[in-house]
């Protein structure tokens, strides 16, 4: 059986980035472990070095290779004719196969690659449409720039007429600066002005207060008197109606009882006298003549007892109202530490 090692080399010089030698080493690796020599797994073991093209000649070269080769041993003429033939069907099996499962690897690699074309142009196609946005974007960017560049144009002019605002400006403050100077001297001299008033004010609002309050307690003091006087005599009428009222009273409730005891008597006499009719209605008219008499004298003296309690009621109505007044004049008078009219606080 032959090795990789003493495989012949082939006929035709070969210049390439990976040599013949090194490709028909890897097929004949792969023939001998029972696997086809398909690109793929050739181009894996050569390090995957030159071109596609170039690698899968070199492979095609191998197998013409080796079927001569194969043919070549035929011709031996020591070999018997039987064993002859049956080597040309096995070879011929081994073969075919070969060449099915060569054949299939490479439409599937062949494929792959059609797939990596297809791929490859796709993204192609990609890039070139991003490129195609890219150029349009900077053409945008490029409008956009110019148009930035006439607005700044623009801008500066706008900067430069608001330095000379902003100067004029500078100018009007430095000037208000000295005026807000001047007003606050004179605010300094008024101020001292209204001090000195305000002192001479409050100088002049203590004599007055002095004076007030003499004349309050004054008029207080008479108030007082008054109240009090009319008290007392308030006090002393109040006593004597209170008197009055009571004798009333009193005399109202004796003659009551007279009169109830006299008309008990009345009853005793129209009832022991009932049979004598004629007598009886005299005695009777008599009787009622004189009840009707004592009922008016208590009447009279009902109308005396209200005039006394009336009269009580005027007194306690004038004493309430002097009450009144004398509290209106203490009102009047302003207590310790309460502000004037023109907003001084008074200090007693």
């Amino acid at each position: 059986m032959r090795t990789p090692g003493n495989l012949p080399k082939s006929p035709v010089a070969r210049i390439s980035a990976v040599e013949y030698e090194r490709v028909a080493e890897a097929c004949s690796s792969l023939f001998l472990e029972g696997k086809s020599p398909s690109f793929e797994s050739v181009y894996e073991l050569i390090g995957r070095k030159g071109s596609a093209k170039v690698v899968q000649g070199m492979i095609a070269d191998w197998r013409k290779e080796m079927a001569g080769r194969f043919m070549a041993g035929r011709t031996n003429p020591d070999l018997p004719e039987d064993l002859i033939t049956e080597a040309d069907k096995v070879l011929a099996v081994v073969w075919r196969l070969a060449l099915e499962k060569s054949d299939a690897a490479y439409a599937d690699e062949r494929a792959q690659i059609d797939q990596a074309k297809v791929d490859m142009a796709a993204k192609v196609a990609q890039a070139q449409e991003r490129a195609a946005e890219f150029e349009r974007e900077t053409l945008s960017l490029h409008g956009e720039l110019q148009t930035f560049q006439v607005r700044l144009q623009g801008s500066q002019s706008e900067i430069e007429d608001l330095r000379r605002r902003l100067t004029d400006i500078t100018t009007l403050l430095r000037a208000r600066d000295e005026q807000i100077g001047q007003l606050r001297e004179d605010t300094v001299r008024l101020a001292s002005t209204l001090e000195n008033e305000r002192r001479n004010h409050e100088a002049e609002l203590m004599a007055e207060r002095e004076r007030h309050e003499q004349t309050m307690e004054a008029e207080r003091q008479r108030a007082h008197e008054s109240v009090e006087r009319e008290r007392e005599i308030a006090a002393g009428e109040r006593q004597y109606l209170m008197r009055q009222t009571d004798e009333i009273r009193q005399t109202a409730k004796a003659n009551e009882a007279i009169l109830k005891e006299q008309l008990q008597e009345a009853k005793a006499f129209v009832e022991s006298f009932q049979g004598r009719a004629g007598r009886a209605e005299s005695d009777a008219a008599f009787w009622r003549g004189k009840t009707e008499a004592v009922a008016e004298e208590c009447s009279r003296w009902q109308r005396t007892s209200e005039e006394a309690v009336g009269k009580i009621e005027g007194f306690q109505i004038r004493i309430r109202a002097l009450e009144n007044e004398l509290a209106t004049l203490a009102e009047k008078q302003p207590p310790k530490g309460v502000a004037s009219e023109n907003g001084e606080k008074i200090v007693r």
